[in-house]
């Protein structure tokens, strides 16, 4: 489960690293910080051994990082 955890946290700053944050929209980037602060917490889990809740926050940050990728204007 740890290995999951850390597999959706380094999925998650993939998709977001590629995001241009001065192109968000206020709804974009609430969803934004959203994401930041699930990871942060994943990690946080992660480091204290709560694998479950580790991988349950990384599990909701890779997938709102993927919608508000998608719903964003191609590069």
């Amino acid at each position: 489960m740890r290995r999951e955890a850390q597999t959706r946290i380094e999925g998650t700053e993939r998709v977001i690293k590629d995001i241009d944050r001065t192109k968000l929209v206020e709804q974009q980037e609430e969803s934004y910080q959203t994401i930041q602060s699930f990871l942060s917490k994943a990690k946080e889990a992660l480091s204290a051994r709560d694998l479950q809740r580790a991988y349950t926050l990384a599990d909701k940050a890779y997938l709102l990082a993927n919608e508000l990728a998608r719903g964003l204007p191609s590069r």
